[in-house]
This record gives structure tokens, C-alpha cells and sequence, in this order.
């Protein structure tokens, strides 16, 4: 272990400290538990606008999802250290959130920003994107890469691909809800790094971390998505290639033909709902932009193949369904012809409303109102409440049928 200096005064918590780099550790996450928006012109998204005034509905999540920000603010800032722990009254040694711990907080602000593009919720994003990037570890090799702890400076430190991925596309939300190109900067980062250090030169797929245990199902799912939104904001030709060279492996060694969806891993292939939303999406979008005709076969197969393996209401785990089903209303917001997609998502956050609160008010339980499984989150967990959150203020971005 080694300490870095972290000062995050500009992440709008107060304060400034100093917090030790957790290296070679994903402080918070079992590997159970280790484990993204629609994308448009900056400040707007399909079926939202600056201008397009939010339905009763839209409204509706929109305050959910920004008491939901304000709880997470309130009860698991760190003022010391100047950022956010991954759990209520955390006393580790190294409390402070991971990456998968807190990207789901990243997306709510995102997507509020994007619903409600007022300069206070722009701002908002710009604060915790620059506290964002202090996750940037210049140390890794060959290139700088996203390591799960802020201040991990080590070439050694254990990295997680799919983390760069998540992270790397709620730096494109970021750039969508403020027009600001240091966010693409910051996302593109996180591509090179996964096409320069994730890639399996040999075999093909996309490694789930550093020390190379197997082929992850979510480092496909959100590397993918990451360079299809990357192609669709820059027209980078690195982006689509590395795109269709995601897809060309998922596709066939990364596909479990006796499931008809994406392997989980190259060590256990069952399908998990956030690794097909992404994939769902993704290859949607990149039929929409290069007019490819297999892009939307395959997605509306899968789509397909995905609601019937993983049914209406979901009992994953906030943490996994909430991305999932941030994809799926990013595939309704594409076209806004199929219904079903958007029903599965408010019905799901109808759920999450009247069963998810704890009694203190924090979106602590499942959505069907149960104690999470211990493999699945620890209590306490910011993630759980961000997760949660964040599905609604993705609501917030997307008018319901008929709107």
C-alpha cells in the first residue's frame, strides 16, 4: 500500500484532505458484487430537450432521483476526506468509494442534468466529474487507466476493465449534460486504456481485470458501449473499430448459444441482466449510425431473448438491474415504439418507491422490499441507494408513450 494525496475540494463536499491509494485491493466489492444513458447533443438526449418541457411523470422521478442525490450527499459524504464512502459510518482503513461503489451516483447526476439542464444541475456534474478523475491512475501500464481507488497511483494496482468501461460512459453522460470536452477526453482515456491493457491478443475477449482471472460478460457490455457512444459524439475510427472488434468476439466465443445471449464469463456463461442491456443498446445505436442491418437484428434478438430469460420484475440486485434497465430505456428512447421497454423500467421504480426505503428513508432493500443477499451488497452500501436513484432520474430523461 502506498498514500497519494487527494484533495477534493472542487467535488462540491467541503474540505480537503489526503486519502491512501488502495492498492492491489477493489476496496468494498466481493466478486459476487463486482458487478451505463441514452446518448444525443450535449444537454439533451431522445425525447428530452432544453426547451421540451418534463410530463407529470418525467417531474415525478425527477424529484425522487434528486432526493435521492441529496441523501446520498448527506449521509455518506466524507467532509475529511473530501469525497464519498462506500458505506454508512465506514471505518476502514481505506473508506472511500470505488468506482463500482459510486458510479451509479455519477449516472443520477448525469441524467438529472440531461432531464433538467439548469446551470445548478450542470454544475453538479461538472464538480463530481473533476473528482472523478482523481480516480485516474497515470502509474498503469502501457497506458493511464481508471483504478478502483481514488489516489491508486501503482503500476501494480489491481484494475478492473469493466470499471473503466462504466466510468468511461458516465464521462460521455457528463459531456452530454454539459457540452464540456474535458469529459471526452476523460472517456476516451478510458477506451485506450481498455484496448491497449484489456484485450486478450491471443485469444480475443476482454479480460475482467488486470491480473486476467477470465473474460468478463460486463467488460464486454460496457467497453463496447463505451466505444459505440465515443464513435456516435467524435466519429472516432478508433472507437468503431474497437467496437466492432468487441462485437466480432462477443458475438461468437463470447455468446452462449445455449442460453441465445451473452456468457456471463468465459468460466461460467450464465447470462446476467446488466451485461445484455448494454449490448442491446449498443448494437441498436450502431445500426442507427452506420446502417449496418445485422447491428439491429441482432439487438432486437437479443432484446427479445433478454425479456424472456429475465422476466418484468427483477430481483437481481439494484446495483445490476438498474444499468440494465437504464439500456433498455435507452433502446425505447432510440425509437420510442416499443412500450414494453419503458413499462418494464416504471414498473420496476414503482416497486423500487414504495419497497426499497429502509427506515430511515434510504434506498437500502431490494426493490420488492427485501434484506439484499449478502453476496450481492454489504450494508450500508452507497452503491445499493445510488443504483436505485439513479433509475429514477433516468426516468426523468425519457417521456413516457404517448407523452
Amino acid at each position: 500500500m502506498f498514500a497519494a494525496a487527494l484533495v477534493l475540494a472542487a467535488s462540491g463536499l467541503g474540505g480537503t484532505a489526503s486519502a491512501g491509494g488502495a492498492t492491489g485491493t477493489r476496496a468494498t466489492a466481493t466478486a459476487a458484487a463486482s458487478r451505463a444513458a441514452p446518448t444525443g447533443a450535449a444537454a439533451s438526449g431522445p425525447g428530452a430537450s432544453p426547451t421540451q418541457a418534463l410530463t407529470a411523470t418525467q417531474q415525478h422521478y425527477l424529484r425522487l432521483a434528486r432526493t435521492g442525490v441529496a441523501q446520498a450527499k448527506a449521509r455518506w459524504a466524507n467532509r475529511r476526506l473530501g469525497w464519498y464512502d462506500s458505506r454508512l459510518s465506514d471505518h476502514d482503513r481505506y473508506p472511500l468509494a470505488t468506482i463500482w461503489d459510486i458510479v451509479p451516483l455519477f449516472e443520477a447526476l448525469d441524467a438529472i442534468a440531461i432531464a433538467q439542464p439548469t446551470r445548478a444541475n450542470r454544475t453538479a456534474v461538472r464538480r463530481f466529474a473533476r473528482g472523478a478523475e482523481r480516480y485516474l491512475n497515470r502509474g498503469l501500464r502501457p497506458l493511464p487507466g481508471y483504478s478502483p481507488y481514488p489516489g491508486d497511483r501503482s503500476a501494480g494496482t489491481e484494475t478492473w476493465f469493466d470499471d473503466n468501461g462504466w466510468w468511461g460512459i458516465a464521462f460521455v453522460n457528463a459531456y452530454r449534460a454539459t457540452g464540456a470536452r474535458r469529459w471526452l477526453t476523460d472517456a476516451e482515456r478510458a477506451l485506450e486504456y481498455i484496448a491497449a491493457a484489456g484485450w486478450d491478443t491471443r485469444e480475443g475477449g476482454i479480460w475482467w481485470n488486470t491480473i486476467h482471472p477470465y473474460k468478463a460478460g460486463a467488460a464486454l457490455a460496457s467497453d463496447t458501449l463505451l466505444a459505440v457512444l465515443l464513435y456516435q459524439q467524435t466519429s472516432s475510427s478508433f472507437a468503431l473499430a474497437q467496437a466492432r472488434r468487441f462485437l466480432a468476439w462477443g458475438n461468437t466465443s463470447g455468446f452462449s448459444t445455449a442460453d441465445g445471449l451473452y456468457a456471463g464469463s468465459s468460466l461460467n456463461p450464465t447470462p446476467i441482466d446488466y451485461a445484455e442491456g448494454p449490448l442491446i443498446y449498443a448494437q441498436a445505436l450502431l445500426c442507427e449510425l452506420t446502417g449496418t442491418t445485422a447491428d439491429c437484428s441482432t439487438s432486437e434478438q437479443q432484446k427479445a431473448n433478454s425479456l424472456k430469460r429475465f422476466g418484468y420484475l427483477l430481483d437481481f440486485s439494484p446495483q445490476y438491474d438498474a444499468i440494465y434497465l437504464q439500456w433498455l430505456l435507452a433502446t425505447y428512447g432510440l425509437h420510442r415504439y416499443d412500450r414494453t421497454l419503458y413499462a418494464i423500467a416504471a414498473d420496476n421504480a414503482r416497486n423500487a418507491e414504495a419497497r426499497a426505503r429502509n427506515a430511515e428513508g434510504l434506498y437500502l432493500l431490494s426493490w420488492n422490499g427485501e434484506a439484499l443477499a449478502p453476496q450481492n451488497a454489504r450494508p450500508g452500501m452507497l452503491q445499493t441507494h445510488a443504483a436505485t436513484t439513479s433509475l429514477f432520474a433516468w426516468l426523468a430523461v425519457y417521456p413516457p408513450p404517448g407523452a
